[in-house]
């Protein structure tokens, strides 16, 4: 049952942090097999209760932020596929038990906004799978500025610059962080153009070898 008299938790994941891609989560079985929730369910002749509730657990992957719901009603039905609200709201106190108000922090907004979290259980599982997932982003994005890095240093050598430029570790990456955020190919024209925007670089450059192919 949701207290409307506790002043909601935060969530710990922000709106824009999702696991959309993510079509799996640990379900943990004996913790889930020995809930409280499970077990009214059980006492109460409400097992549809339960299939109920993994179909929203499931859903709640996929919404913005991972782990939560909406508060209205006509969506949780829509969420939980019934055909009417009026449906759901017979099913609904026990569906959603552990299901609380949670607040949204949002870097768009001036003020945080209400969903519906699941501390006990939820919480736990998009916490780690969010972490996770920012790990192998991280990763991703650290190998992806080591080959533009590589790429560029040689456009740079061809272009015979000086080589306390070329070395240069924080010039290097400078000009991967322009060419990642206009998306440019990396050529010698391209590099020329990044130096001057980025460096102020207005120094003499060749092509080198001379009638080489253009990057």
């Amino acid at each position: 049952m949701i207290d409307q008299n506790r002043m909601p938790d935060t969530w710990p994941l922000r709106r824009g942090d999702t696991l959309s891609n993510h079509d799996w989560f640990p379900m943990y079985g004996h913790r889930f097999l020995g809930s409280s929730f499970v077990r009214k369910a059980v006492m109460q002749r409400r097992r549809a209760d339960i299939g109920t509730a993994i179909i929203l657990w499931t859903e709640a992957m996929r919404e913005d932020p991972a782990g939560t719901l909406p508060l209205d009603d006509e969506e949780l039905a829509s969420l939980a596929q019934f055909a009417t609200v009026e449906e759901w709201l017979e099913v609904k106190a026990g569906v959603l038990h552990g299901w609380e108000e949670v607040l949204v922090e949002d870097d768009r907004a001036a003020e945080p906004y209400r969903r519906l979290g699941h501390p006990g259980f939820m919480q736990g599982v998009v916490e780690e799978m969010h972490k996770r997932k920012v790990s192998r982003d991280a990763g991703r994005e650290a190998r992806n500025l080591s080959v533009r890095k590589s790429r560029i240093k040689k456009k740079m050598e061809e272009l015979q610059l000086a080589s306390h430029i070329v070395e240069d570790g924080a010039v290097l990456h400078s000009l991967a962080e322009f060419f990642d955020q206009s998306d440019l190919h990396i050529t010698h024209d391209n590099v020329r153009t990044a130096m001057a925007e980025v460096l102020g670089y207005t120094g003499e450059v060749t092509r080198f070898p001379a009638g080489g192919r253009r990057g």
